[in-house]
């Protein structure tokens, strides 16, 4: 974990959030993912946090020559002390580093699509590629957010870039840049935890936080949910540090997760049949439509239910605060992902 505590006013109002999510399926190709199901699910939040620039594109809209388009017209529309939010969640993957930039010899790089949706070396667009966009298209007085749930992601904002230099900007990536990010098969593992981590935040009684902090409520959810083996990572410019950035994606009413809807809606399932928690696995193995109706894979029944998805933990919020010596690197885990985003 990194510090999650505060180091900003409170009380210091952030400007207008701006908002691009990207999301593929890859349904005309052999590898199809489930991730406009994120797509929807980071969407609710977005708009239960009333973000009105809202940018959302999917599939074969997601070609690289749209989705530079569509940042570089959300950022024609920040102003100073806004903030920008760009989500990704679709194939990563590596390609050879042509400029000497990256010490393993591969640049990371997002798998957009062709119209036609298929990838190609020429729909993807590389670190450094992303980084010059992003760069260029907002204004360095802009906060920039980037979460991307995807594999060989942990670097792919490339901070490191010069044009950097002047932003503040932090990134949340679901996976290191050698790992692959677990795909349950409504969604993945990293958009479900980040969605999990908001929603207990808010029952536990916060209303306002760091990025640091939902940083460290993700990696809490990962490892009580999915117990994963990806390494869910954070980067930052070295013009700020994650406990100095708000978090933008703050509900202004109530809101509950995904996977916390369906936790209770499967107990409440087993409280009707007057079944314990324990015995819902048994239910819905008997009813396998009930898993689809509540947007579970049968690999995840034991883990919504009686576990630590309702459940918040004795001194949740302190565990939170804890800081490790390290420099926003990354965080190891050492048990097996449920399944595999490849």
């Amino acid at each position: 974990m990194i510090n999650g505590s505060k180091k900003y006013q409170v009380n210091k109002a952030l400007g207008e959030t701006h908002m691009v999510i990207t999301a593929l399926d890859y349904k005309c190709t052999d590898n199809p993912l489930t991730c406009t199901i994120d797509a929807g699910n980071i969407h609710q939040l977005a708009q239960a946090c009333c973000i009105q620039d809202l940018q959302v594109m999917l599939n074969e809209d997601c070609t690289k020559q749209n989705v530079q388009a569509k940042i570089r017209e959300v950022g024609a529309r920040c102003a100073p002390g806004d903030v920008f939010i760009y989500y990704y969640s679709g194939h990563g993957t590596e390609v050879k580093d042509t400029n000497g930039d990256e010490v393993d010899g591969m640049d990371e790089a997002f798998c957009f699509v062709t119209p036609d949706g298929q990838i190609t070396l020429e729909s993807c667009m590389v670190d450094d590629d992303f980084a010059k966009l992003m760069t260029e298209a907002i204004p360095a007085d802009v906060l920039v957010l980037v979460l991307t749930d995807c594999c060989h992601s942990g670097t792919i904002c490339d901070f490191s870039a010069p044009g950097w230099k002047e932003h503040k900007a932090v990134s949340i990536a679901g996976c290191l840049d050698s790992q692959t990010s677990g795909d349950i098969g409504k969604g993945g593992i990293m958009t479900h935890s980040l969605l999990l981590a908001v929603d207990k935040l808010l029952r536990a009684g916060e209303t306002d936080w760091s990025i640091g902090k939902q940083y460290n409520a993700t990696l809490f959810e990962d490892d009580a949910v999915f117990a994963s083996a990806q390494n869910i990572t954070i980067q930052s410019t070295k013009t700020v540090q994650p406990e100095c950035f708000p978090w933008p994606l703050i509900p202004k009413g109530s809101y509950k997760a995904p996977l916390s809807q369906a936790a209770a809606a499967a107990e409440a399932k087993a409280e009707a049949s007057q079944l314990g928690a324990a015995s819902i696995q048994a239910l819905l193995a008997e009813d396998p439509q009930a898993l689809e109706r509540l947007g579970l894979s049968p690999a995840l029944v034991q883990n919504v239910v009686g576990n630590m998805v309702l459940v918040i933990p004795p001194g949740y919020l302190s565990k939170l605060d804890n800081v490790l010596p390290m420099c926003f690197s990354f965080v190891g885990k050492t048990l097996n992902a449920i399944c595999r985003r490849a």
